[in-house]
């Protein structure tokens, strides 16, 4: 039996109007209430907590992680644990409508989801960056200000490694006194991008999964041209600065010590998020520069 050629245009019109909806549902922002107030948000990663205030949507959260420090005014917010570890009786006092965590795998994403409306946004490269502050603004209703910040970030990070150039060994900074082994920044992350930016090589030129470790043996194959040695306090005792340049002396075969080419930054700003990022690639730039004369 043949349809009737009324019912088959009906029947199309009707799916067209499902897909449209559809889509329309998919992108609406998943953080809104239904009666169309701003979400109340708790944020249990720092970084989305700082952008969030630098596109105008501080005022939208209710409470924040152990960790979540800037800017100076979120430390007025309720403290809500971590996404490793979330304090669940804190979080849902709050009443929020979202829940902000780390995509990492050590997240307990489902003790979150159990709490209520939660995402999970990666911030481990330039693209997890710059994905997820847009992510944030569709979630807000700040679109035109979160695109802004991410073309920005594009802007600097999305750059290739330097052709030429010093090649760079960025280290976290250890224990005086134990220097045992180096953590270093990875080519692969976003401290590894942020160098790039910065006009430097980076000295361990492979990708690297997992936690990112050299043996002593290690950095003296590597001999790199520079080193950094990175710490993420505010404040460093001039004796506590002053023991780590020393442990790295001892390493005299390697270039950068005989020449004088080792350098220690501190502060918080080594864990970039929002526009402090472009504080940590200035940073960087002027100490390559420094250590390069």
């Amino acid at each position: 039996m043949h349809k009737h050629p009324l019912l088959i245009v009906v029947a199309l019109a009707v799916l067209a109007a499902l897909a449209a909806l559809l889509v329309a549902l998919l992108h609406q922002p998943a953080a809104r209430n239904t009666d169309g107030e701003s979400p109340r948000i708790v944020s249990l990663l720092p970084q989305a907590t700082e952008t969030l205030y630098e596109i105008g949507a501080g005022d939208m959260l209710v409470g924040r992680s152990d960790y979540c420090f800037h800017p100076a005014r979120a430390q007025g917010l309720p403290v809500c644990g971590t996404s490793l570890t979330p304090n669940g009786e804190a979080i849902v006092r709050l009443e929020p409508t979202l829940i902000l965590g780390d995509g990492s795998h050590a997240t307990d994403r489902e003790r979150l989801r159990a709490l209520g409306n939660a995402e999970f946004l990666d911030w481990l490269t330039a693209q997890d960056v710059i994905a997820s502050t847009r992510r944030l603004g569709v979630l807000t209703g700040k679109e035109e200000a979160a695109n802004r910040l991410a073309d920005e970030l594009a802007a600097v990070l999305l750059v290739p490694e330097p052709a030429s150039g010093p090649r760079v060994l960025v280290a976290m900074a250890h224990t005086p006194g134990q220097m045992k082994g180096v953590t270093f920044m990875k080519r692969n992350s976003l401290h590894g991008e942020i160098l790039h930016a910065a006009g430097g090589r980076n000295a361990v030129d492979y990708h690297v999964s997992g936690v990112p470790t050299l043996s002593i043996e290690e950095v003296l194959r590597l001999d790199p041209d520079i080193i950094i040695i990175v710490a993420f306090a505010d404040e460093m005792p001039g004796g506590t600065r002053d023991m780590i340049l020393s442990d790295w002396d001892k390493l005299s075969p390697l270039r950068a010590v005989r020449q004088g080419r080792v350098g220690l930054l501190h502060g918080q700003h080594m864990v970039p998020a929002a526009r402090r990022t472009f504080t940590l690639v200035k940073a960087l730039r002027q100490e390559i520069e420094r250590l390069g004369r």
